[in-house]
């Protein structure tokens, strides 16, 4: 599975629907991957938005804490998705 992160000056983005597929069926690795580098911005002064299918920011995370808890959040979704799918 491929998933594209956007770059822009300072901050990154990421599709809504490309940000769902990773969070509930991405690879452990993938998105430990993905973590990491938003983190590497978050903790540079930028942002990370996710992105609607209109192009407006659904979603928009400016500090490592909110970051935190925003994984918290999608760590459960995958756990809930696994046990779905069990």
């Amino acid at each position: 599975m491929q998933f594209n992160l956007e770059f822009l000056e300072h901050d990154v983005a990421i599709a809504q629907d490309t940000w769902t597929a990773l969070a509930t069926t991405g690879s452990d690795h993938t998105l430990a991957n993905v973590r990491a580098v938003i983190e590497g911005v978050l903790e540079r002064g930028g942002a990370f938005t996710v992105e609607g299918n209109d192009g407006q920011v659904a979603q928009r995370i400016d500090t490592a804490a909110d970051f935190e808890g925003f994984m918290q959040d999608v760590d459960m979704q995958r756990s809930q998705y696994a046990q779905d799918q069990a």
